[in-house]
């Protein structure tokens, strides 16, 4: 791979639409691509938040540990997003778990070049504002589900918002086309790898999904909403 992050990659991110190809290349400068092999992390809490990063390829999953010592999934994200953005609001060190969950393909930005960036272009400002609002929303959501529904409910929700984001519909129903393992999906909700196990197989005698080659199919959307 490159030294450097060159303008027309960078160019494919949505978040940098628009912008001229000097502040690009600028940009590119202050930026590094990366690989980070399966279950290894880009970053762990306590280091050093001196970049931001832009996901090229692969999917990387952002958790916390709880004051249990339970591992919180807060999101999993796909190519073309961005991760570690709280460094462009503060010099605090990390304080949240990044992980590869397949071989991914990362782009790191130096912060003060990207902060010279939003300095000199408020359309990225607005643009990293709302993905930072969303995210609040999400998390918020999460911890309303955690306090006010049960596991099953839990894993229902989950189900239901994974098709709306990654679903296909087939003639089987809508498969999700998302690479989820139990264990990832019992850590977006708060569970354990055997609870969320059980009521899979729980939903799938019910006939409301089943499994085909390795991915969910969601048969009754209806029956897991009213769960």
């Amino acid at each position: 791979m490159e030294a450097i992050c060159v303008p027309c990659l960078l160019a494919d991110y949505e978040l940098f639409d628009g912008l001229q190809s000097e502040e690009l290349d600028q940009l590119g400068k202050g930026s590094y691509p990366t690989f980070v092999p399966k279950r290894q992390y880009v970053f762990t809490p306590n280091e050093p938040s001196n970049a931001v990063y832009m996901l090229k390829m692969g999917r990387v999953r952002i958790s916390r540990l709880s004051d249990t010592g339970k591992l919180f999934t807060l999101v999993i994200l796909e190519p073309g997003d961005i991760f570690g953005e709280s460094a462009l609001f503060g010099d605090e060190p990390r304080k949240h778990f990044a992980e590869a969950l397949d071989d991914a393909y990362i782009c790191a930005i130096d912060k003060r070049q990207f902060e010279q960036l939003m300095i000199k272009n408020p359309a990225v400002s607005l643009k990293l504002a709302r993905i930072v609002e969303q995210r609040l929303e999400d998390a918020q959501e999460q911890m309303e589900n955690l306090v006010f529904h049960g596991v099953q409910s839990r894993l229902a929700r989950l189900l239901l918002k994974l098709a709306d984001m990654h679903g296909k519909f087939t003639a089987n129903g809508v498969v999700i086309d998302l690479k989820l393992t139990h264990e990832d999906m019992a850590s977006l909700i708060g569970s354990t790898r055997e609870t969320t196990s059980k009521i899979l197989s729980e939903f799938k005698a019910a006939g409301y999904l089943d499994v085909i080659r390795k991915q969910i199919v969601l048969l009754d959307q209806q029956a897991l909403f009213h769960i």
